[in-house]
């Protein structure tokens, strides 16, 4: 048993295996944070696409609304009378290809020109 405390001359030095390992240590942590960038941009990524899909579902939701109230006052109308107004704009396209009409400009068109 040995109970020097003076060190071994004959033990090789420590310092360089000690160096040699905190480079080490600093690369693995060089390469860590990398990495941890990484995975905050893929987060940012996926968080942005997750809030664009919601946003595309709430309109879809709000479309899909709108033509259930449109398709639900559309069967209050009586049919008859979409047949007569559809009639009616037919009628009207064709007498305006025949006399050479064209259709009422905007009055904001005619304050342009």
């Amino acid at each position: 048993m040995h109970t020097s405390s003076a060190p071994d001359p004959n033990a090789p030095d420590p310092l360089p295996i000690l160096r040699r390992e905190v480079t080490l240590l600093r690369i693995e942590m060089e390469n860590l944070r990398g990495k941890e960038d990484e995975a905050r941009k893929m987060k940012e990524i996926l968080l942005d696409y997750v809030k664009r899909v919601e946003h595309l579902r709430a309109n879809r939701d709000q479309w899909q609304r709108e033509a259930e109230r449109l398709s639900a006052l559309v069967a209050q109308v009586p049919h008859w009378s979409l047949f007569l107004a559809r009639c009616c704009f037919d009628a009207s396209k064709t007498w305006r290809k025949l006399t050479g009409l064209r259709p009422a400009r905007d009055v904001a068109d005619v304050r342009a020109n």
